[in-house]
C-alpha cells in the first residue's frame, strides 16, 4: 500500500461518523470474553485502557498479569522510578518523553492526577545551595587516549551561541538530518489517524505494514548508517572544511553519542528508524512525568477500570472490577483452540482458562512455553504449537496431531533475539572529579555524553547530574568501586545500581543493524489454528511487543497496545471495518 493510497483512506474515513461505527451498550447478559495480559509495562497497561474505550457492548473480563516484584526471572517494566533518602526521585529506564508523542499525551491529559515536569527533574524543592551546584550545558568526550578529548563543551554557553556552535560545525549534515528528521515525523504521524481509522486497509497484520504504509519502510530495515548515507551525511571532515577549522563529524560525534546514549548501540548497529527517533527526541521539546514517569503505568490501568466501571457497571461474581491485576508469572500457555487457552503459573497450578491471551512482554524473554492440547488419536496430548504462522489443520502439512509443532521456526530473528544491556547507577554525595577528565573545573557540564572512543575509554555510556550531588550514570557494565571513586570522590555512595539485561531482559532490542533482523512477527502470532485469514471468535494469542522490531520507545509501546487492541475488538464485532465501497454509497 502506497502512502498516497493511506491518505486516501484517511480521507474518506473523515467522512464517516465515529458514534456511527459504535454499538449501543448492550442491556443482555452476553458471555464474558476472558482476557489475559500478559505484562504490566507500558503495553500491557494500556493495552487494557484501550481495551476498555471499544468494549461498547461490555463483554470483556480483563485480568493483567504481572511479575511479582521479586521474581528474579523478571527484570520488570523498563519504565521504573525510584526515591532517595531525600526525596530525589530518578528515573532506572526510560527517562524522558518527546512531546510530540500523541498517545502518551493522550493518556496523561486523561488524568488529572499526572502532571508534566521537566527533563531529568529531581521531583522536590531544591535548596539555594543545591541550585548553586547544578551544571549548565552538555559536553561530548571523545577519550583520555585522544589528543582532543572533547569534541564540544557548552557549559558556559548561551542558546544561541549553541545553535551557532552545531551549525558551524556540523553545518550542511545538520540541515540534511533534520530535514529528514522532519519529513519523518510527518509520516509517523499518519499513524494515529491510521488507528484511529475503520477502513479495512488499516487492520494491519504486523509492524511493517505500518511502516509502509505511512512511507518509513524503507528506514526500519536499513542500519542507521547506512541511511545516513543515503541521506549523504559526511563520513569525514573534508579537505575544504578543514580550512575553517572546528569541524566535526556529525555521524561519529553527536549522533553515535546520541544512539549509545538512548540504546547503547552503535550506528550501524540502530535501525535507521530508530536513530530517527533519537533525533526527534534530540530536536524536540521533552518532558517527564511528576513523581516518576512509572505514574503513567498505574494511571493508564486507573483510567482502563473507571471508564470500563462507569460505562459497564459491571462487576464480577465477587462484586470486584471486570479490569484487574494479579502478581503471578504465567510459565504455560496451552491452547484449547475454539475451546480457549487455558494459563499455569510457575508450580503448575492453572490460572483459568482466557478466550484471549495478550504478551505484552518481548516473547523471547517471557518464558513461557507455547503448548497445544488434543490430537487425532488422544484429546489430552500436548504439543508445540508454532508461533506466528496461523495453522489451518485441514490444509497444511501438519504432524499427527493435526498442527505444526516447530514453536518458533517461523519466528523472524526480531523475536528472539539479545537486548542490549545497560546498567543504571545513581549516585549521591558526589563531586565530579574534572581533572580525571581532563576538565577545568569551570568547565563542567550538566551532562556528558561519549563517543564510541569515550565509552571505550572510561566504559560509559552517559552521566547526567539529578540535583547537587546526585548523578545518574549508564554503563554496559557495572561500575567498580575504584571507577566511581575516581570520577566522584571517596565519600560518593553508590545508591541504586539496576541492571536491564543478562538472560532475563535488557534495555532495548540489539537491532543488528536492519536487515532481515528488523522484519517483525504479526500481531496476532496464534488464532487457535483457524488460518492466517480468519477473524472467529476463537481463541487467539497477541502480541504487542511486535512493533519493537525496527524501533524501541515508550509511544512504539503505546502504538502496539493501540493496535491489538483495534484488532481483537474487530474479532469480537465491537468495530466494524469499512471498505472503500461502503464509503462511495455513504
Amino acid at each position: 500500500m502506497t502512502r498516497v493510497a493511506i491518505l486516501s483512506i484517511l480521507a474518506f474515513s473523515n467522512l464517516l461518523c465515529y458514534a456511527d461505527c459504535q454499538e449501543a451498550k448492550s442491556t443482555s447478559k452476553e458471555e464474558q470474553i476472558k482476557i489475559a495480559i500478559i505484562g504490566g509495562g507500558v503495553s500491557g497497561n494500556f493495552a487494557a485502557k484501550y481495551l476498555s474505550d471499544y468494549d461498547t457492548k461490555c463483554l470483556f473480563d480483563i485480568t493483567i498479569f504481572e511479575a511479582p516484584p521479586d521474581d528474579v526471572h523478571d527484570q520488570g517494566s523498563r519504565v521504573a522510578s525510584s526515591v532517595l533518602e531525600d526525596g530525589t526521585i530518578v528515573e532506572l529506564g526510560a527517562s524522558i518523553i518527546y512531546d510530540g508523542n500523541k498517545l502518551v499525551n493522550e493518556m496523561t491529559s486523561g488524568d488529572e492526577n499526572l502532571e508534566k515536569d521537566t527533563p531529568h527533574s529531581p521531583g522536590r524543592a531544591l535548596s539555594n545551595e543545591e541550585k548553586s551546584q547544578l551544571r549548565k550545558g552538555m559536553a561530548l568526550f571523545q577519550g583520555l587516549e585522544k589528543e582532543k578529548k572533547w569534541a564540544f563543551n557548552t557549559a558556559n554557553m548561551a542558546s544561541d551561541e549553541i545553535i551557532s556552535l552545531f551549525k558551524y560545525r556540523y553545518n550542511i549534515d545538520l540541515y540534511k538530518v533534520r530535514k529528514a528528521t522532519n519529513q519523518a515525523l510527518e509520516s509517523f504521524n499518519l499513524i494515529y489517524d491510521l488507528l484511529d481509522s475503520n477502513h479495512e486497509a488499516t487492520f494491519f497484520d504486523s509492524p511493517n505494514d505500518i511502516w509502509r504504509a505511512v512511507g518509513l519502510s524503507h528506514a526500519a530495515s536499513v542500519s542507521y548508517d547506512d541511511y545516513l548515507d543515503y541521506l549523504g551525511v559526511s563520513r569525514h571532515v573534508s579537505w575544504w572544511k578543514r580550512i575553517f577549522g572546528e569541524q566535526g563529524i556529525l555521524r561519529s560525534e553527536l549522533h553515535t553519542a546520541m544512539n549509545i546514549c538512548n540504546n547503547n548501540q552503535l550506528n550501524s548497529q540502530m535501525t535507521g528508524l530508530a536513530g530517527l527517533v533519537n533525533s526527534a527526541a534530540a530536536m524536540g521539546k521533552l518532558f517527564s512525568i511528576k513523581g516518576g514517569n512509572d505514574k503513567l503505568l498505574q494511571s493508564a490501568y486507573n483510567q482502563a477500570k473507571e471508564k470500563h466501571d462507569t460505562y459497564c457497571r459491571k462487576k464480577d461474581m465477587y462484586g470486584e472490577s471486570m479490569i484487574r491485576k494479579e502478581m503471578k508469572r504465567i510459565k504455560t500457555f496451552v491452547s484449547n483452540f475454539d475451546a480457549g487457552t487455558e494459563l499455569f503459573d510457575g508450580g503448575g497450578k492453572s490460572i483459568g482458562t482466557f478466550d484471549i491471551v495478550i504478551l505484552a512482554a518481548p516473547l523471547q524473554f517471557s518464558g513461557i512455553n507455547f503448548l497445544g492440547k488434543g490430537s487425532m488419536f488422544d484429546s489430552s496430548v500436548l504439543h508445540s504449537i508454532s508461533l506466528n504462522e496461523m495453522v489451518d489443520s485441514e490444509n497444511s502439512d501438519a504432524n499427527e496431531h493435526g498442527h505444526k509443532a516447530a514453536l518458533g521456526s517461523h519466528l523472524p530473528s526480531s523475536a528472539t533475539r539479545p537486548y542490549t544491556q545497560v546498567v543504571t547507577t545513581i549516585i549521591s554525595n558526589a563531586k565530579l572529579n574534572h581533572s580525571e577528565i581532563s576538565l577545568e573545573k569551570d568547565q563542567i557540564p550538566g551532562s556528558i555524553l561519549f563517543t564510541e572512543t569515550g565509552r571505550e575509554s572510561l566504559g560509559i555510556s552517559s552521566i547526567g547530574q539529578i540535583s547537587g550531588d546526585v548523578y545518574k550514570i549508564f554503563s554496559s557494565e557495572e561500575l567498580s568501586r575504584d571507577t566511581v571513586t575516581k570520577l566522584f570522590g571517596l565519600e560518593a555512595k553508590i545508591d541504586i545500581v539496576k541492571i536491564w539485561g543478562g538472560k532475563n531482559g535488557g534495555a532495548t532490542p540489539a537491532f543488528n543493524g536492519a536487515g532481515e533482523a528488523s522484519f517483525s512477527t504479526r500481531f496476532k502470532l496464534y488464532d487457535g489454528g483457524h488460518g492466517a485469514s480468519s477473524y472467529a471468535d476463537g481463541a487467539a494469542l497477541y502480541y504487542t511487543n511486535a512493533m519493537e522490531s525496527a524501533v524501541s520507545a515508550i509511544e512504539i509501546s503505546a502504538i502496539g497496545a493501540k493496535m491489538v487492541a483495534k484488532l481483537v475488538a474487530r474479532q469480537f464485532n465491537l468495530i466494524q471495518s469499512q471498505s472503500t465501497s461502503q464509503s462511495d454509497e455513504l
